[in-house]
């Protein structure tokens, strides 16, 4: 300590360094520590709040999923059995079954007819003067308003069972829409509940309980509490909960309130389509436990690291010539073999801190020299990197208008593929994509401006001038087709499913130069060409390439077409003629094969939503059509409307064996109207693997 403020005392460096070093340290761990914990502290309340939201949500959704997951399959039963075309006894062994396949929370499914009878699934005997005319399910279904067919009762307490119970009812009618009977369904709560605790378990500390919306307790950890109101608790938590449960309004609410004396979180989730309310509590003092010990933690490692510091800037001090003797060794270094090391440390702002800043400037100079001539190539073409360094001006921003082709290519399926991929298999699909595509691209001289994603921009013509950029442009985009061949054939030899790629090229005057600002730019283009480009390649279907009118009046000697029509296009006013490639004849004859819509008929149609994309994005509502033909390149679907050639769409077909379906994506090739609709024709963009063994099953199987 003496030695401390002996150099504290003196007027030199080592009383500086002292100074400028240890002090505003000390200063800057004391406040980073104030501030983070302050940070922690809320953020950790944050996501505590967002946790117990997501929860309360997720178990009060599973809940409200199951019941209506039953409810639908009631209905779809009644519909399907045609209930009202059956015997007494036909419809109780119906009911049976139905008690049966439904589960446990389902104790009984049972019909109640005008004269007084009832027709049960379930084996309990009722009461001697039990009458389902005069009870509230059998009334309800009477009151129900024109068109409404079905609805649920409030919860109750059983009476045979002692559990709160839900029914869920449905009027049944003749095709004359004369009255047959009500069909009803009891649901128990509590066994709902168990399956829902079961599949949601509360945190350590946590409660949960099921309540109505009037605040009557249903479910709780207290038996006791079964039947009494939440407003009878006296805490600001439960006072809360039991006025807000009340307003029917508010779906869910979340609150930092007094239980016993300490800060707990608590907060509420309806139950969709029921009169239930899930409720949730967790002590506070069990979140920030672990932030409190933290932050002693951290207060002991900042004194540790401080008096760490005082040792090395009294070893560095007695060593002051090191920063000299490194300087020296560097530059004999890189004079002999011209070899870099990484930047020198500076430690002062006097003389020999300034020579290390300036000498580490000199050698990331150099450094970046030899860098940008040995690898810039990687990053733009051999002769981007010989015009931004041999020009004079090659640095300079700006550019000039120039007549270029630009190329778009993009990967079809290749979003929904990577959800079933490893983030590792992900990025070695794409570099091996990139890599060949690269080579393509590079025999043919175009200039890759960007990777977006698994899109590739190139343009031809510039920065090196072309007079035939465009017969370029096309005769690339060619290779690129047949070289996918056989790059799916060695993805699905790894497993992985094909991919398919379209194309969009088009020709025009744009800005080509160096684009950005004096600290960072890129050799690029841009111009309304460009964005033309995007709209022509979204048209094209996996394995097209397409062509807009520009570029083929420039080549229209050396190709062949399949044909050309006309789209209009969004941010385009007129419509915009484009021409399907099918072959160059010059320099290299190269033909792409002929794909014509090929499937096998189903040997029964099978039931699909066709969802149409916006952007990448699944439309709000679907359209109900059906699978008649597939293969893995080609389906039909039928639908009541038209979907215009083009867009992308995805088929949702179901599957028995899981609640969400399989999803196809594809893109309309053709349609055209027949005796039951509009005959869609797709080509398939991704298909998951176990699409095909999933449509012969459904297709063999009655629908």
């Amino acid at each position: 300590m003496t030695c401390i403020l002996r150099h504290l005392g003196m007027k030199s460096l080592r009383s500086k360094f002292f100074l400028l070093i240890l002090v505003p340290v000390i200063i800057v761990l004391a406040f980073l520590e104030t501030r983070n914990y302050r940070t922690a502290r809320n953020l950790l309340i944050e996501q505590m709040d967002k946790t117990a939201r997501n929860y309360i949500w997720a178990a009060s959704e599973s809940l409200s999923g199951n019941i209506s997951a039953i409810r639908t399959l009631l209905r779809l039963e009644a519909i399907s059995e045609n209930i009202t075309a059956k015997s007494d006894a036909e419809r109780h062994r119906l009911f049976v079954t139905l008690t049966r396949r439904l589960g446990p929370a389902v104790t009984s499914v049972y019909m109640g007819y005008p004269d007084g009878r009832m027709i049960r699934g379930a084996t309990t005997a009722l009461p001697a003067n039990y009458d389902p005319r005069l009870r509230p399910w059998y009334q309800g279904a009477l009151q129900l308003s024109e068109g409404t067919m079905d609805g649920v009762t409030s919860p109750y307490i059983d009476a045979g069972s002692g559990h709160p119970t839900i029914t869920f009812f449905r009027k049944v009618v003749h095709a004359d829409q004369s009255f047959v009977g009500v069909l009803g369904v009891d649901i128990d709560v509590e066994v709902a509940s168990k399956s829902l605790t079961a599949e949601h378990p509360a945190p350590p500390g946590g409660l949960k309980s099921l309540v109505k919306s009037d605040g009557t307790i249903l479910i709780h950890v207290d038996p006791a509490m079964v039947g009494t109101n939440i407003n009878s608790i006296d805490d600001p938590l439960h006072k809360h909960l039991s006025k807000d449960i009340r307003k029917l309004e508010l779906a869910s609410q979340q609150y930092m309130e007094k239980r016993q004396d300490t800060m707990w979180f608590g907060g509420f989730h309806r139950a969709e389509g029921t009169d239930l309310v899930l409720v949730f509590m967790v002590p506070a003092d069990s979140i920030l436990k672990p932030l409190n010990r933290l932050h002693i933690e951290m207060i002991g490692f900042g004194t540790a690291l401080v008096v760490l510091l005082i040792v090395l800037l009294v070893l560095m001090l007695r060593k002051i010539t090191f920063p000299l003797l490194m300087l020296t060794r560097s530059a004999v270094r890189i004079s002999h073999n011209g070899s870099y090391q990484d930047p020198l440390d500076v430690n002062s702002r006097d003389e020999v801190g300034k020579l290390t800043r300036a000498f580490n400037s000199m050698m990331e100079g150099l450094r970046q020299r030899d860098f940008i001539r040995e690898t810039f190539g990687r990053y733009v073409t051999k002769e981007v990197v010989e015009q931004l360094l041999e020009t004079p001006d090659g640095l300079k921003l700006g550019g000039e208008s120039r007549e270029v082709t630009i190329m778009l290519s993009d990967l079809r399926g290749f979003t929904p593929l990577t959800e079933h991929l490893e983030p590792d298999q992900v990025v070695n699909l794409l570099n091996r994509y990139f890599g060949e595509m690269e080579s393509i691209i590079s025999v043919h001289q175009g200039t890759i401006n960007e990777f977006l994603g698994d899109a590739i921009l190139t343009f031809f013509g510039a920065p090196v001038h072309h007079a035939d950029h465009a017969q370029k442009a096309v005769s690339c985009a060619v290779a690129m087709q047949l070289a996918m061949r056989d790059f799916n054939t060695r993805n699905e030899a790894i497993g992985l499913s094909p991919l398919s790629m379209g194309i969009g090229i088009n020709t025009g005057n744009v800005i080509v130069g160096n684009i950005g600002s004096q600290n960072r730019a890129k050799y690029g283009v841009v111009g309304h060409t460009i964005n033309l480009t995007s709209r022509v390649e979204g048209s094209a279907m996996g394995g097209q390439v397409l062509i807009t009118e520009s570029t083929f009046e420039k080549i229209r000697l050396n190709i062949e077409t399949r044909g050309t029509r006309t789209i209009n296009l969004k941010g385009v006013d007129q419509g915009v003629t484009i021409y399907d490639v099918k072959a160059v004849t010059k320099p290299t004859p190269l033909e792409l094969p002929d794909e014509e819509p090929a499937a096998d008929s189903l040997a029964k149609p099978i039931p699909v939503d066709v969802h149409v994309m916006e952007n990448k994005e699944v439309g709000a509502e679907p359209m109900q059509g059906l699978l008649t033909s597939f293969s893995p390149t080609w389906a039909c679907v039928i639908l009541s409307g038209e979907i215009e050639i083009a867009r992308e769409v995805r088929l949702d077909i179901p599957d028995p064996a899981s609640e969400k379906p399989v999803g196809v994506y594809a893109r309309i090739a053709s349609l055209n109207q027949g005796p039951k609709g509009f005959a869609h024709w797709v080509r398939l963009s991704y298909l998951p693997p176990e699409t095909e063994h999933l449509i012969q099953h459904l297709s063999r199987k009655p629908i």
